[in-house]
């Protein structure tokens, strides 16, 4: 079960557990073939190394684009994406921490541009962790 925070105007935290170890958990995170899963059909290519680009393409057509700020395999992937120039963009930082029965999961998002109401946030990003943890769960 996912979980939520708020931190401040524009940045909220959410978390959940899974029973998957933290290297379940990062190939989910960064495996294009995967991402669609729980992020709202959305696949994410991308090396997967500081500085790399990331570019996120549905079927419909639309697109994100971004860039890796940290990538720690099993224990943190911190990126930005936009839809574009004019788009603010939005901070997504994923932790992983192991512990004896899997591990804990947060979701850090920043959205400096915006101060969403707590309902907004989750409404948005409480399903993504969770469809996280349900594809976890059937891997």
């Amino acid at each position: 079960m996912a979980d939520g925070a708020v931190n401040g105007a524009g940045s909220k935290t959410f978390a959940g557990h899974s029973s998957a170890d933290p290297s379940q958990v990062w190939a989910a995170l960064t495996d294009a073939a995967r991402t669609p899963d729980y992020l709202y059909g959305l696949a994410l290519h991308s090396a997967w190394v500081p500085d790399a680009p990331i570019e996120g393409r549905r079927p419909d057509g639309v697109t994100l684009t971004g860039r890796v700020l940290c990538a720690r395999p099993g224990e943190r992937l911190s990126y930005v994406l936009a839809a574009g120039s004019d788009d603010p963009p939005v901070y997504l930082t994923w932790l992983i921490r192991a512990h004896v029965t899997g591990c804990t999961i947060r979701l850090l998002i920043d959205e400096i541009e915006s101060a969403d109401a707590v309902d907004d946030a989750e409404d948005t990003w409480l399903p993504v962790l969770a469809g996280l943890q349900q594809a976890l769960a059937t891997s």
